[in-house]
């Protein structure tokens, strides 16, 4: 019986999935992916996606749901009859964000409980002053060695590094040169001392062509 019930179940489901493909293979898109470079003094970006309605019946997008709130979207126009395409703009707004960021929008008509397509967006947002890894600590059971940290700038927009800022009475900070010459710099971060408990950061700010650009790095030291 178990066996039988299986069989029907998975039948069922095949035949609610028929009408969501019908529409979906209906719907011709002339892109469903874009990848977008930032500048930095960019707030906001937006990509154009264009849906033609390729089958014999009406069409009403019914929503958009973006995968992240920093994205929206415009519909030209809903109903789509046999025909006729529509523009769906998604806006993204960069926030605090930095990276690569991946963005997708599942698109859905009336009647159908699954999406007929999902778009996406890869937005690349510079990141002018690059510091890996962010965070450094040292705990009760870690070495007590200095941590490195490769500070890299985007040469696009900054070109030199003009401070690195941090409590010099807790934490001692070298620079050397990076022999592979991948990063611009790195640093080497020693705390003063294990026994005290510390939360602190280092800063490195950099400039060039007209502006100015900073990165942290969190220090952390557990007794």
């Amino acid at each position: 019986l178990s066996h039988m019930f299986r069989h029907y179940r998975n039948i069922l489901f095949l035949i609610l999935l028929i009408p969501t493909a019908a529409f979906a293979s209906n719907l011709s898109w002339d892109r469903t992916e874009v990848k977008i470079d930032m500048e930095p003094d960019q707030e906001q970006v937006r990509a154009s996606f264009n849906v033609t309605n390729n089958g014999e019946e009406r069409v009403r997008i019914a929503r958009v749901n973006a995968s992240c709130g920093c994205t929206g979207s415009i519909v030209d126009r809903k109903i789509l009859e046999p025909g006729e395409s529509t523009e769906i703009i998604a806006t993204f707004n960069k926030g605090k964000r930095q990276g690569l960021n991946r963005i997708s929008l599942d698109v859905f008509i009336d009647s159908q409980p699954e999406a007929v397509a999902t778009l996406r967006m890869n937005v690349q947002i510079p990141r002018l002053v690059d510091a890996m890894p962010q965070i450094v600590y040292w705990n009760p059971s870690s070495t007590k060695t200095a941590r490195q940290v490769s500070i890299t700038l985007d040469e696009r927009y900054v070109k030199e590094i003009i401070d690195i800022d941090y409590d010099r009475t807790k934490l001692n900070v070298t620079e050397e040169e990076d022999p592979n010459g991948t990063a611009t710099r790195i640093l080497k971060i020693l705390p003063k001392s294990f026994d005290t408990l510390y939360r602190g950061k280092v800063t490195i700010k950099a400039t060039g062509k007209g502006r100015t650009a900073d990165a942290s790095i969190m220090v952390l030291v557990q007794p």
